[in-house]
């Protein structure tokens, strides 16, 4: 590395998360080290965002409870993040866009014995938020996913995958329910049904990748949303990994990755090569060793080196550069060790910025354009940086 290129990363920290992504595509180096803890900290301090988790938990009294707690060893959050200000305060999160901190939070309320649930997207960091019409709440949810799809204007989808009353189709494949919120359309819409071989994974959240949801199966087959298209797609994982392997699907440098572990050698990790390819391959300089904790898996992925783990009763980040994990939160067991962590520890990472989810939008769309000026700007000045760079290294030529 060049000083030119600290100068790149320097201006790149004062941009909003959608135009470093941008920028990801056109400098393969800077690309990789905007994904290690170095940058992702100088940009949480540089664009006064907040990073952190969601811890869920259900109380004696049936009540949802969610309790955020920060990822950074210094307070600087502007407001204190939290889901007090949803109506009524009982709502579980049902999915998140972790890079955009977006939430989807479900209010179970009961008019005699029907079910009637509030759907609310919201933006903890602003405390915005807006009830969404209801998907057809009579069958059984089985997954909802959620992705910003636009950051400007701001427009995201959900999908939501439910059984149907005959879940076995005559041919003996599992079937299964489809529906897609579109903020831009603001209803539902229901799609094909979903035939797989085996039955869908019920509660887990997805991981986000190449614009696509994913889910794991239990026997190992990746099952794949594409918000584009609005179609699916099944893939298996790498063929060296046996029944007796435990897999994570995780989010590395943007790219879809497997953990493979067990009991009691290293972790390893793999990535999908392509967006829409099948073939995996090993990250070589990635690896968890044991912990203490033998109930810690790997929840999420804060940068190219460090990971979060959590436990049955704790949270931290484990740095796989120096072997040393901060833990961030202790508390005695609190959701069944059979489950999957990633379900009660939600991660979160958020800017300030009003998005008017409880605004007008022709309005917002103006507010919009006006901001995106600022972050247009700085891709202005770093581009004609790295001309500079290039026209002054030519010139040892000539």
């Amino acid at each position: 590395m060049t000083m030119n290129d600290d100068v790149i990363l320097e201006i790149l920290s004062h941009c909003p998360s959608t135009e470093i992504r941008k920028f990801r595509l056109l400098n393969k180096e800077c690309n990789k080290r905007s994904y290690e803890s170095s940058f992702i900290n100088l940009h949480l301090k540089k664009t006064n965002s907040v990073f952190g988790y969601f811890i869920h938990y259900d109380e004696r009294s049936l009540k949802n409870r969610s309790r955020f707690v920060s990822g950074v060893e210094e307070k600087q959050e502007k407001t204190q993040i939290s889901l007090e200000f949803l109506p009524p305060n009982n709502a579980k999160i049902e999915a998140c866009d972790t890079n955009h901190g977006i939430l989807l939070c479900v209010d179970d309320k009961f008019k005699g014995r029907r079910r009637i649930p509030d759907y609310i997207v919201c933006k903890p960091a602003t405390k915005e938020y807006r009830i969404i019409p209801n998907p057809k709440t009579r069958f059984f949810t089985f997954a909802t996913g959620l992705m910003v799809v636009s950051s400007n204007p701001f427009r995201y989808k959900i999908v939501r995958v439910s059984e149907p009353k005959k879940g076995v189709t005559k041919k003996g494949f599992y079937n299964h329910h489809c529906e897609v919120f579109d903020s831009d359309s603001f209803a539902w819409k229901r799609l094909k049904n979903l035939e797989t071989p085996e039955i869908f994974p019920r509660g887990v959240k997805p991981v986000s990748a190449y614009g696509c949801l994913h889910w794991l199966t239990e026997k190992n087959n990746v099952i794949r949303f594409s918000m584009r298209t609005e179609t699916w797609s099944i893939f298996p994982v790498p063929d060296d990994f046996t029944c007796n392997n435990v897999l994570i699907l995780v989010n590395y440098e943007g790219k879809l990755g497997v953990i493979h572990s067990n009991s009691t050698e290293e972790s390893d990790l793999w990535v999908l090569e392509k967006s829409f390819g099948t073939s995996w391959v090993k990250v070589k300089d990635r690896k968890i060793t044991a912990l203490e904790d033998t109930y810690a898996k790997p929840v999420w992925f804060l940068s190219n080196d460090v990971v979060s783990l959590a436990g049955k009763d704790r949270l931290g980040l484990y740095n796989m550069n120096s072997n040393n994990c901060r833990y961030l939160h202790k508390k005695k067991s609190f959701y069944p060790y059979q489950d999957s962590a990633r379900n009660y520890f939600i991660p979160f990472y958020s800017n300030y910025e009003r998005v008017g989810l409880n605004k007008d939008k022709k309005k917002m769309n103006i507010y919009k354009a006006s901001q995106h000026g600022l972050g247009s700007n700085l891709i202005i000045v770093l581009l004609i940086v790295v001309c500079f760079s290039f026209l002054s290294y030519m010139n040892r030529f000539y």
